[in-house]
């Protein structure tokens, strides 16, 4: 009897831990979502989270019940969720926010030599379709002397 309740009782600690687990993905998720302002990046933020945390907690439920869905478990996670919301997740959406910060600053820099070959490569074609605009003025030059001069000498 005392293996069945330690059982159910590291049931219910990991329940709470995967509720609160997924409270700190959605807080993830959101910070991400509220930085990037843009409705595909809600949607994709959205449907993420919510495959995420269906799949955790279908496969939490069925492996931790041997196959039997234990009722206890969804109520037990959610408690932890809601636990994590008040007392975890303020804590951690300033973490979220400056790794944020710390990786969109990583990613200028980053860009910042793609960006200038990038100009380099503009500044590169620019020079280039000038070049072979002014190369054909100079042929039609030549063309037209040509033709003036073979008219000059039929003509004289």
């Amino acid at each position: 009897m005392e293996l069945y309740i330690r059982l159910q009782v590291q049931t219910i600690a990991a329940a709470l831990a995967l509720g609160a687990a997924a409270v700190l993905v959605y807080e993830l998720l959101r910070t991400v979502r509220l930085n990037r302002r843009r409705r595909w990046v809600t949607h994709l933020t959205d449907g993420v989270y919510v495959l995420a945390a269906f799949w955790a907690l279908l496969r939490f439920t069925l492996s931790i019940g041997q196959g039997e869905l234990r009722l206890y478990v969804l109520p037990c996670a959610a408690l932890g969720a809601l636990l994590s919301r008040q007392l975890l997740a303020p804590f951690f959406r300033g973490v979220w926010q400056f790794w944020w910060g710390a990786a969109a600053q990583t990613g200028r820099w980053l860009c910042r030599p793609v960006i200038l070959f990038l100009h380099f490569c503009k500044k590169v074609l620019v020079l280039t379709q000038k070049n072979i605009a002014f190369l054909k003025k100079i042929g039609k030059i030549k063309l037209y002397r040509k033709k003036n001069e073979a008219k000059e000498a039929k003509d004289a």
